[in-house]
């Protein structure tokens, strides 16, 4: 009976830590650590105005994603937020150049000049884009405890710069107050 039992036992804390529940991303609260809500609503809020801003300037040009900072006391990958940015602002017609693969591009141009390649895909120079902006990202926070309390004012901020002038020429900021239980107070 006994190891009827630890085996019943073993089963379930087995099944338990093995489960995987998927929630919709839209429909989740905010935790104590920054997470989905945080970007979510800043993918939402940022995209929609740099689109408005982006859509009614009279000047058009391709946009260079930069690395956003991470300058707050927690452990946050800027790269997924950056990636969600640029992924909303592209389907919405907004373009952005990768200058990442610029030295790809140019030896697969060189070795198209070369006759090693077929002549009906064959590349040629003069067409890469340059950026004419620069979006670039800050995350920063202000953290106080009281009675209990972790009070947390989280700024996220994200500027488009004119590569030309270095003017910046649209910026908007997303912010949240989060207040949570301090952990391990009143034991």
């Amino acid at each position: 009976m006994k190891s009827y039992l630890f085996w019943s036992l073993t089963a379930f804390f087995l099944y338990q830590c093995a489960s995987v529940e998927y929630r919709d991303p839209e429909t989740l609260e905010g935790t104590r650590q920054w997470g989905v809500k945080e970007v979510r609503e800043t993918v939402q809020n940022m995209s929609g105005s740099l689109s408005d801003y982006y859509q009614k300037d009279s000047t058009k040009g391709y946009i260079e994603l930069q690395k956003f900072k991470n300058n707050t006391s927690e452990h946050i990958d800027t790269k997924i937020l950056a990636n969600e940015i640029s992924t909303n602002l592209t389907a919405r017609k907004i373009p952005f150049v990768d200058i990442s693969q610029r030295k790809a591009s140019l030896d697969e141009i060189t070795l198209n000049k070369t006759g090693l390649t077929s002549s009906d895909t064959k590349l040629d120079f003069g067409k890469l884009k340059s950026p004419s902006y620069r979006l670039s990202g800050e995350l920063n926070d202000l953290v106080n405890y009281e009675r209990g309390k972790k009070i947390q004012y989280i700024l996220i901020t994200l500027r488009l710069t004119s590569v030309e002038s270095n003017v910046i020429v649209w910026q908007a900021d997303k912010k949240f107050l989060k207040i949570s239980d301090t952990e391990g107070y009143g034991l």
